[in-house]
């Protein structure tokens, strides 16, 4: 299970804005990403994303995300 939750950082301490779902003392991974970072990041992908979609019909995107679909679900 991944879970993406936010948090405030003060006094050396990472407060969780929500509740996980996890069992008393397990143990977890934690990479920390500032908000801001993500967003500058996300924002520039996306953009890489809406240039490449400009050279392909909406039609042929469609049939792409249809396909992709289909094969996920059969997993």
């Amino acid at each position: 299970m991944t879970t993406l939750v936010r948090a405030k950082y003060g006094h050396g301490v990472l407060k969780l804005k929500e509740p996980l779902p996890l069992l008393e003392e397990e143990l977890v991974s934690v990479l920390v990403t500032p908000l801001g970072q993500w967003e500058k990041a996300f924002r520039a992908l996306l953009a890489k994303v809406h240039a490449r979609a400009r050279s392909f019909r909406s039609k042929e995107i469609e049939q792409d995300i249809t396909l992709a679909s289909r094969r996920i679900r059969k997993r």
